[in-house]
């Protein structure tokens, strides 16, 4: 493993962090969370390791279009996009996304 890969695999997994520790509670079912921890840090080690500095995109844009998409839902339903509140509100929509029911 080069130095390069290390670098960008630990990037990748304080951005999950991150992100975790922000809209981390509310993931339903528990068991998705570390199955996400291992998709993300494992796709973003693979990038590296084939794409090298090719593979940022991937490990910046894929949380950053995430975090876009968080703050236009919760603006657009009247929920604070730091706090989640109101929590039922929030974890309504997200039982709705997982069905697969994006309307309003």
């Amino acid at each position: 493993m080069t130095q390069i890969e290390i670098c960008y695999t630990i990037l990748s997994v304080i951005i999950w962090f991150i992100g975790f520790f922000h809209n981390g509670k509310f993931v339903r079912p528990k068991w998705k969370i570390p199955g996400k921890f291992i998709f993300y840090v494992g796709v973003s080690f693979l990038l590296t390791r084939w794409f090298v500095h090719y593979a940022l995109f991937f490990i910046i844009g894929h949380p950053l279009i995430g975090f876009i998409f968080h703050l236009k839902i919760c603006k657009k339903h009247d929920i604070n996009w730091i706090t989640c509140e109101p929590k039922e509100k929030y974890l309504e929509l997200q039982e709705k996304w997982a069905k697969g029911d994006f309307s309003e």
